[in-house]
């Protein structure tokens, strides 16, 4: 299921221009929630992403989802193209993060 189909507010379909005119770029990726649905893009990013750091750009990536609970993972799956690639970005503490308790049953 796409939830993009069943949107109330469709975006408009406008040509995607990977120009960064500054030295910062604010991206915002609407993901789609099954994640090898965004491989195709994010080959794509990676590669821009990577050669505008290494020109000295700053570039603040947003990751979105149409499913708020997908974004975290998809946010972290971006992260992992980045440093396999070899882009210059810092490592994320992700598997620092220890996870959150649960709750116990009382039944």
């Amino acid at each position: 299921d796409d939830p993009q189909l069943s949107s109330e507010r469709r975006k408009p379909k406008v040509p995607l221009q990977p120009v960064v005119t500054t030295d910062f770029s604010l991206i915002r990726y609407i993901s789609h929630p099954e994640q090898q649905m965004n491989q195709r893009f994010l080959a794509e990013w990676v590669t821009h992403i990577d050669q505008w750091l290494r020109q000295g750009k700053q570039i603040y990536f947003f990751v979105h989802c149409p499913v708020e609970a997908r974004s975290p993972a998809n946010a972290r799956h971006i992260q992992q193209l980045l440093e396999q690639h070899g882009a210059p970005v810092p490592i994320l503490p992700w598997n620092a993060i220890a996870p959150s308790p649960s709750q116990l049953s009382l039944f």
